[in-house]
């Protein structure tokens, strides 16, 4: 085969591709985005991002500024209940959340100036940059210490560093996670290292995780 003859079949296999309406097409189709997206555009994103998490999705509720049902299916924010679920403003969420910040000397003029002051929801997807030095108000990915069972990286805001150890809290949490707690995985997030951090959140791009946790929390169901 020639060059020639072999960039006119891949030619006809493009186009059988994109304009076959055939199931074995589409199945050839969703296997070629998935192989570039697993195998060439994240190692790349990565690369650039520096971080090998460049792309997190929002699976949880604990950096929302708004009333949202907790575990136990109560409304809540930061530890307090509410009878109806509701947006709220800044203002609003500080009036809510502040006092904690307030006693470890975060005003509510410093927290404005942190990165997301709004916080992000579940079902967001956040993109993450590595190369960093971590500062207070930054919002990072950092993987569980050893004695956590939880499964997954965790994204929280930076409220102290201090001789080395970063410790984070989420924004919707009322208090900080730590291994004395009764929280389902058992994670302490008051002594982090810094070889512990994944990255930083620089831009939330609002919904799309909701993608990939509906369709898991579908099969879940089904299976």
């Amino acid at each position: 085969m020639t060059f020639n003859d072999f960039i006119e079949s891949v030619r006809k296999g493009w186009h059988w591709i994109w304009n076959s309406d055939s199931i074995l097409s589409w199945f050839v189709a969703l296997l070629i985005i998935f192989i570039f997206v697993k195998f060439i555009f994240f190692p790349v994103l990565s690369l650039v991002m520096g971080t090998s998490l460049p792309l997190a999705g929002v699976e949880s509720s604990s950096m929302d500024h708004h009333i949202t049902r907790d575990s136990i299916n109560r409304l809540s924010l930061c530890g307090e209940t509410f009878a109806e679920k509701e947006s709220i403003d800044f203002d609003e969420y500080w009036n809510i959340c502040g006092e904690w910040y307030e006693n470890r000397r975060i005003s509510k003029e410093e927290f404005s100036s942190f990165p997301l002051k709004n916080g992000f929801r579940k079902g967001d997807i956040i993109i993450v940059w590595g190369r960093f030095t971590p500062k207070i108000g930054d919002i990072v990915i950092f993987r569980p210490n050893a004695e956590s069972t939880a499964p997954r990286p965790i994204i929280h805001r930076i409220v102290s560093i201090e001789n080395g150890v970063i410790q984070t809290k989420g924004d919707h949490n009322p208090d900080q996670l730590t291994l004395n707690q009764n929280n389902i995985y058992s994670t302490d997030e008051t002594n982090i290292k810094e070889e512990q951090l994944i990255g930083k959140a620089i831009i939330k791009i609002p919904y799309l995780g909701w993608i990939k946790i509906g369709t898991v929390e579908l099969v879940n169901k089904i299976l």
